[in-house]
């Protein structure tokens, strides 16, 4: 005869209290902001590939086997969507995950944040409850229980609905503009997509908000109905509570940090650089050259930045200032410096100038800068005048319109330090025209320029909108002239170094070995030993690696 729920909950209860140590808190809002049904509840998304009509584009997993993405296109207007697709509860997993969540919810106690301990304490609670259960219910098969172990450890530690968007390394911008309404994704690849997602109800999506400030440590509330708070993982939220401030009802924006960056094989994939032009960014990298990284808001002058860096040698000191923390590189010898506001009252500022003039003290060979915008120009000028190398972004359309800009205030660049930037690029958001004649966003590096002196720029590149070709000129580079100079290798010896290095990047390009860590790996094993990696690799090595 089976125990009823009562007796069951309490017998479990009474075990998990006497094999306890300690009790493990999690953010108070999951219990007290919303209902046990609600908080409970796994929702099954609307799925558009099953309808007719719509075709799935693409396809891939996030957290295998349980969540994957499938881009899904209206076959009619041609309009995309970003589906998120998540291994369904039947009726019997579906009580049982409730009962596993109320005894999760009785057995731990809320706290600010999710420290590390905290977090692997909370799994060790989830398994001992989860072994209970098992016991509880023996024929309930295994993978019902794993099904169940990703959604408690989704809804627990994870971003609960959002979970498999937060897992997705294209996706650089989560957006809700209130209930009843899609959330909006930034992917990539196909840029701005309305996804599957819907939060149905205000109380629902105060919720989210409030579970979004409590994981950030932060407070939102309707007297203080404003939040700018970063989450675990380095994610930056902007986020509105109720209809304080938004008439829709709560709101929020989250610029993803991602764990695996785009990288130059994903973008030599995605089109937005040939692989000539990236070979010639890697020797560029190689030789520490200065770069300028041109583009509007949106046009992935911060991501270019980060693919480029990572082309930097291994055994280079790299010291990175920005604003937010975003750049990834696999450098053990690299500093990150973050600028900090000022407290209430206007003190304890630290600004980007005070950032620049600071890393000169760190002996760097490489100074990052993400965005240059006032007088930290200056001074990153002076430290490349003085031999140092630098790359940055700035929002400028043409290179005239960037000189433009560096010698007007607030940034005050004199015209003879121009010429100490040795390669410019401008990256743009481009329309494209597919297979079927439908229009597609696409992103490109139009431009290239060498500083010969100011007023004076060289174009060694430029992409073709009519044939979606890139033109590459190298005959009377500037910056190959100069590694020449540095090196004593004739221009042909440098061309065979470019196709080199062209060969290995297209080779993993081919045989997609494009995440992070596997550029990243690739790279410093050609730094180390060009002859064997090309050996290992594009020479030798099989493209169904």
């Amino acid at each position: 005869m089976s125990l009823k729920r009562g007796t069951l909950l309490n017998l479990i209860g009474s075990k998990l209290r006497r094999g306890r140590r300690e009790k493990v808190e999690l953010p108070s809002t999951t219990a007290s902001s919303t209902s046990f049904l609600e908080a409970t509840k796994v929702l099954s998304h609307e799925l558009l590939s099953v309808r007719k009509g719509y075709r799935v584009v693409e396809t891939y997993p996030v957290v295998e086997p349980f969540a994957s993405i499938n881009i899904v296109e209206d076959e009619a207007s041609g309009k995309l969507f970003y589906e998120v697709y998540e291994i369904s509860l039947t009726n019997e997993e579906r009580e049982i995950y409730k009962q596993i969540y109320e005894h999760m919810m009785w057995e731990i106690k809320p706290i600010a944040t999710l420290s590390g301990d905290a977090i692997e304490e909370i799994r060790r609670t989830a398994r001992r409850v989860m072994n209970l259960f098992q016991i509880r219910f023996p024929k309930t098969p295994s993978l019902s229980w794993s099904k169940i172990s990703y959604y408690i450890e989704r809804d627990f530690l994870g971003y609960g609905v959002l979970e498999p968007v937060f897992r997705d390394r294209y996706i650089e911008d989560i957006s809700c503009n209130g209930p009843n309404k899609p959330i909006y994704v930034w992917h990539r690849k196909y840029e701005s997509l309305p996804t599957n997602v819907v939060f149905r109800t205000e109380e629902e999506l105060d919720a989210y908000v409030l579970k979004l400030a409590h994981m950030a440590g932060k407070h939102i509330s309707v007297a203080y109905p404003v939040l700018d708070a970063i989450l675990p993982g380095g994610h930056r939220v902007a986020a509105t509570y109720s209809k304080e401030v938004s008439t829709s009802g709560s709101s929020f924006t989250i610029r993803k940090f991602s764990e695996s960056p785009i990288t130059i094989a994903d973008m030599i994939n995605f089109g937005t650089i040939s692989s000539d032009l990236a070979a010639y960014f890697w020797l560029a990298m190689d030789y520490k050259m200065t770069t300028l990284i041109l583009g509007v808001t949106g046009a992935g002058k911060t991501s270019t930045l980060n693919a480029l860096a990572t082309l930097l040698r291994p055994t280079y000191k790299v010291v990175t200032i920005e604003d937010t923390p975003e750049l990834r590189l696999p450098l053990e010898n690299w500093v990150q410096l973050v600028s900090r506001p000022s407290y209430l009252g206007g003190a304890g500022e630290v600004s980007l100038y005070q950032l620049v003039r600071v890393s000169l003290r760190y002996r760097p060979d490489v100074i990052v800068v993400g965005e240059v915008r006032g007088d930290e120009a200056y001074v990153l000028f002076q430290s490349i005048a003085t031999g140092h190398s630098g790359i940055t972004t700035l929002h400028a359309e043409s290179i005239d319109a960037a000189v433009k800009r560096l010698t007007s205030p607030p940034m005050n660049i004199p015209p003879s330090y121009i010429p100490l930037v040795n390669v410019a690029l401008l990256i743009r958001r481009v329309t494209l025209v597919d297979e079927k004649g439908r229009l597609r966003p696409a992103r490109k590096i139009t431009n290239v320029w060498e500083v010969r002196d100011f007023g004076e720029y060289e174009e060694i590149a430029k992409w073709d909108p009519a044939k979606n070709r890139f033109t590459v000129r190298l005959d009377n580079s500037l910056v190959l002239s100069k590694i020449s100079d540095l090196t004593g290798k004739t221009k042909e010896e440098l061309f065979e170094e470019l196709a080199r290095r062209k060969m290995l990047l297209e080779w993993i390009v081919a045989t997609k070995k494009t995440t992070y860590k596997d550029v990243a790996t690739w790279i410093q094993k050609y730094y180390l030993d060009p002859v064997r990696t090309l050996k290992e690799g594009p020479l030798y090595g099989s493209v169904s690696q």
